[in-house]
């Protein structure tokens, strides 16, 4: 998952924004249910510590929508966001799954955590209803049944654990300790570090495993190993990862040289540890294409809150997920799965014309009237392997500084 800290003021930005969307949802009259509407399904962390991050993704999902609605919608009818709270717990994420279905949603996208999502793939899969996760990427795909494509539209974390190995190769790190969690993304990531660091010439001292659920790390350090180490690469949950960051602390004031996976950029994280004791770290992160145009347009559909940098995958989500149901629309107009599928499939790659994120009611329309259309995402091209897991993506990387997170 991609998360970023927020200056302050745009920290105020997005709390005044929420502020405003709460009063406004507490003021304004439910909108009346539309029987014909097309129902999309969202799965975000509504409660807890990613609270306010998620609903700034929701915003990117709601403003994709906006979009395509005001353009007449999916041959007449309106798209339908259907959200849930996963709790960021695996029970409670799989009851809002069903709460979703129930509903009668046509698609699933989210949720938020490469675990989660995978743990929901194979029911998802039985139930036949089409899974887009903006911020996964694919991790060990051997355990993965591409029987059904499951389209993920971060890098994979092989590409994310090399980038991050170059990193710290390039900045003269020649031994490294890795410490990871027991999720298949977080062991390939840091199997794909650990692969390509020895390949440019460095050594992995240690590799172990962090359970998410421990309580300590404490008493599984390997000092001696950590003693000529130069760097520690986390590839975990913030939780973890600020346990093992403090108790590292007490047992070794000296500061290492700290390296972290895309989902450790959140302040979570900074803001669970000591002051000061991740100065320096370095981060690896999905790059996305920072144009001015977007963040502005956003701001102006949402009174100010800008965008995220994970509000810019789930902005191509639910577009290129548009897209696959105005082609799905047009072959079948019961809206079945492998419909879906086949339309997210030939909107991506690089034939027919490219379809903006800023021209998505053309789009849709162009692709009534016949004309082949492919989604041009904010994220980039969208290649997508037959297993839906992307082959394109770049990773750019982040550091803390001064306590806060700068890319």
């Amino acid at each position: 998952m991609v998360q970023t800290a927020q200056s302050p003021r745009r920290w105020r930005a997005h709390t005044l924004g929420l502020l405003a969307l709460v009063q406004a949802a507490a003021c304004a009259p439910s909108p009346a249910a539309d029987p014909d509407a097309i129902k999309v399904g969202l799965l975000l962390p509504y409660t807890g510590a990613s609270a306010a991050t998620s609903y700034n993704l929701e915003r990117a999902i709601l403003y994709a929508r906006d979009e395509v609605n005001a353009g007449g919608g999916i041959e007449g009818h309106r798209i339908e966001v259907v959200s849930a709270d996963t709790h960021s717990d695996p029970v409670r994420a799989s009851k809002a799954m069903d709460e979703l279905i129930a509903a009668g949603v046509n698609v699933i996208i989210g949720p938020e955590s490469a675990d989660l999502a995978a743990e929901m793939k194979p029911m998802l899969d039985a139930r036949d209803v089409v899974f887009l996760s903006p911020l996964v990427g694919a991790a060990d795909d051997t355990t993965v049944d591409c029987t059904v494509p499951w389209y993920r539209l971060a890098p994979s974390s092989r590409a994310l654990g090399e980038a991050l190995a170059k990193q710290a190769r390039g900045d003269g790190i020649a031994s490294a300790a890795l410490f990871h969690s027991e999720g298949a993304y977080d062991v390939a990531l840091a199997d794909a570090f650990q692969n390509r660091f020895v390949s440019l010439g460095g050594t992995v001292s240690v590799n172990d495993l962090m359970p998410s659920d421990a309580q300590s790390y404490a008493g599984s350090f390997p000092t001696a190993q950590l003693a000529g180490t130069d760097a520690i690469v986390l590839s975990t949950t913030p939780r973890s990862a600020a346990l093992l960051v403090n108790e590292l602390r007490v047992v070794d004031t000296a500061t290492p040289h700290w390296y972290l996976s895309p989902l450790l950029k959140t302040d979570e994280l900074i803001e669970n540890v000591a002051p000061g004791a991740l100065e320096g770290a370095v981060g690896v992160t999905p790059k996305i294409d920072y144009t001015p145009d977007f963040p502005t347009s956003f701001a102006a559909h949402w009174g100010g809150d800008e965008p995220l940098d994970g509000a810019y995958f789930y902005y191509d989500a639910m577009a290129l997920v548009s897209f696959g149901l105005e082609r799905a629309a047009l072959a079948d107009p019961a809206l079945g799965a492998d419909a879906i599928r086949a339309g997210i499939a030939a909107s991506t790659g690089s034939s027919g014309e490219a379809g903006k994120w800023d021209q998505m009611a053309v789009a849709i329309q162009r692709l009534h009237d016949g004309v082949d259309m492919n989604y041009s995402g904010l994220t980039g091209p969208m290649l997508l392997q037959d297993c839906g897991d992307r082959r394109s993506g770049e990773s750019t990387t982040w550091q803390i500084k001064a306590g806060a997170i700068q890319d």
